[in-house]
């Protein structure tokens, strides 16, 4: 899931992926939560469905950073 990520939003953006307890899944974009599973009934997006409104929102907000920012 994290390749659609990176599909997403391009080689310019960081993707990471650290590891968590008791089945803990979620995606942060600049510290904001985007998604929770514990907030999603315990389930993981589905490729169909969350996967492309989670990519078309990380494209977003990357769009809405201003050039240069992490430098």
């Amino acid at each position: 899931m994290a390749a659609e990520f990176f599909q997403a939003v391009g080689p310019d953006v960081a993707v990471t992926v650290t590891p968590g307890g008791s089945g803990v899944f979620k995606i942060a974009f600049d510290g904001e939560i985007v998604f929770d599973k514990a907030e999603n009934d315990g389930k993981f997006p589905d490729l169909n469905g969350n996967v492309k409104a989670l990519k078309k929102l990380l494209q977003e907000k990357v769009a809405r950073v201003p050039v240069g920012a992490a430098d």
